[in-house]
């Protein structure tokens, strides 16, 4: 169902850079051209732990404010293309920092972990948030894992008392499940199964390791949704000392609850410091245990406190009625609205676009990253779900140098930050402008939407953000201008165009159309010719 007019689209064959200095840069380049309507949205990119595209990703809108968000085309049709999604704000609403639209978005892929996350739009930029998927048989760094299986008997009760151990991934002793004799094992209705074993998957997460972070329900350490203690909910961050991961099956059926609670022992760092109070972990220090069944929302179970010591080691214990993650640590409340931070810089007034990556720290850990494309009429960013104080921000250029640091402004303040040029400063500056002339006019329009621009050197693999490509325009110096050749990936709504070993001039300007000099593009020249016709005549 379409949420307004179709617009007048235009789709011809067109180039995006210069392939010789005798030869139009702007050739050959498939590309749909419309003017914008959504303009507040979000991206978000869903690659497998090395980075990898994955197959067959479906998409789907789970809770929130999802009656308003739409496809860049104004439909109710969500899928990745390459591996991108933007999901925008009807234009009937207006998101503010003080009123963001929230909503949750699940990713699912045949081999893969199904992951659901929450999503925050503002009128600042939202930028490209990651998206990692997992296989249920990856282990990745910072963490541990271990299957065991128990006999039952004819009852589906365990016979003796079982203790399940694993390294702890925080490398501080083992980790424990104890499971008590005569334990039954029953489903999420409550019904007890029966089978002649139970397999018993335990795996040990460090969530400050960022290769193992990815493992969490979200795969972040920030919530939208956590239940206190007392049944209130709040956004914010957590601060874990220990996590597990607990899961079973008696005959090829999920457990969920037992006839009686099982222990939980976890190992928690003897150089933790709170984040929140800035105190060093000692025997006696209180840990919130919180629990999440993968829904997207954490729940406050009970308080542990900490016994032990440095020379023999601190543990968590606590006992558990059902299965899910379980997280030993500390949780920081955040904004009620979103935090806004604003650049400035005098690189900007030349009407450069450039990509950065603004970190959010807090505790001395990364806890928000995002990718963002600035210039002059897009500097402001948002973030969501950090913490109301300690946070710091760092922003760095896409080749990891930080710019500049400092920190996050109080609730209902805005972040005010000054950035040296992110490019090149002593390099060419290159400019792409396309523009479109509709038949037998002489004034030329620009109606290009928004899209992401990719490139990398032909003949390495890593396309690398170049930045978003605004009306056709875009101006950068992170390209030589040398004769390197250069691919380049354009991904807007459902398409995407790859062009290769182009070069780059000063100038990379075209216009589309059939007035003398214009280019329609070589390939069913024709038939791009027609659509052009046809739409310029529903303007």
């Amino acid at each position: 169902m379409k949420i307004f007019r179709k617009l007048a689209i235009y789709t011809w064959v067109v180039a995006l850079l210069g392939v010789s200095s005798c030869e139009n840069p702007l050739k050959d380049f498939n590309l749909q051209i419309s003017t914008e309507v959504i303009e507040h949205y979000v991206t978000l990119r869903v690659v497998d732990t090395e980075g990898n595209n994955i197959n067959g990703v479906s998409v789907a809108l789970v809770s929130g404010d999802t009656q308003d968000i739409y496809n860049m085309n104004g439909y109710k049709d969500f899928k990745l293309t390459d591996n991108l999604i933007t999901l925008g704000v009807d234009p009937k609403r207006t998101p503010t920092a003080n009123n963001p639209i929230r909503f949750r978005v699940q990713f699912s892929a045949s081999g893969y972990n199904t992951q659901t996350i929450p999503v925050a739009i503002t009128d600042a930029s939202a930028g490209i948030q990651t998206v990692v998927l997992t296989r249920p048989i990856e282990v990745p760094d910072g963490a541990e894992e271990v299957v065991e299986n128990v006999e039952l008997d004819t009852e589906g009760s365990t016979t003796t008392e079982t203790v399940v151990e694993l390294p702890s991934a925080v490398g501080e002793g083992d980790m424990t499940l104890t499971v008590p004799s005569g334990t039954q094992f029953k489903d999420a209705n409550g019904t007890v199964i029966t089978g002649t074993n139970v397999q018993i998957v335990v795996t040990s997460i460090d969530a400050n390791n960022e290769d193992a972070v990815v493992l969490l329900p979200g795969g972040d350490l920030r919530s939208d949704e956590v239940i206190l203690e007392g049944g209130s909910t709040a956004a914010g961050t957590f601060s874990p000392a220990a996590v597990a991961d607990i899961r079973m099956l008696v005959n090829g059926t999920q457990v969920r609850q037992f006839s009686q609670p099982l222990v939980v022992s976890m190992p928690v760092p003897a150089n933790y410091v709170s984040p929140i109070t800035g105190q060093a972990l000692t025997a006696g220090t209180v840990f919130q245990i919180f629990s999440n069944s993968g829904d997207g929302v954490w729940r406050f179970e009970r308080n542990s406190t900490v016994t032990g010591s440095a020379a023999t080691g601190f543990r968590v214990s606590f006992p558990v009625t059902h299965l899910t993650f379980y997280m030993a640590g500390e949780f920081a409340e955040a904004c009620s609205s979103a935090r806004v931070i604003n650049f400035s810089g005098d690189w900007m007034s030349a009407g450069a676009t450039y990509p950065i990556l603004v970190d959010a720290v807090w505790g001395g850990k990364v806890i928000a990253t995002g990718e963002y494309s600035i210039n002059a009429s897009n500097n402001a960013v948002s973030v969501m779900n950090v913490p109301a104080s300690g946070v710091t921000i760092v922003v760095r250029n896409s080749a990891g140098n930080i710019l500049e640091q400092g920190p996050l402004a109080a609730c209902g303040q805005t972040t005010t930050m000054q950035l040296p040029n992110p490019g090149d400063a002593t390099g060419t500056t290159s400019t792409l402008q396309l523009y479109v002339r509709c038949p037998g006019q002489t004034n030329v329009i620009t109606l290009l939407p928004t899209f992401q621009l990719f490139y990398r050197e032909s003949g390495t693999t890593e396309f690398k953000y170049l930045g978003e490509v605004n009306n056709g325009y875009l101006r950068t110096s992170l390209l030589k201008t040398d004769g390197t050749e250069y691919d380049f990936k354009a991904i807007w709504g459902e398409r995407v165009k790859i062009v290769n070993n182009h070069t780059v001039s000063e100038d990379n300007t075209a216009t589309v159309g059939t007035a003398p000099g214009d280019i329609i593009g070589e390939h069913a020249g024709m038939t791009n010719l027609a659509i052009l016709t046809q739409e310029c005549n529903n303007l």
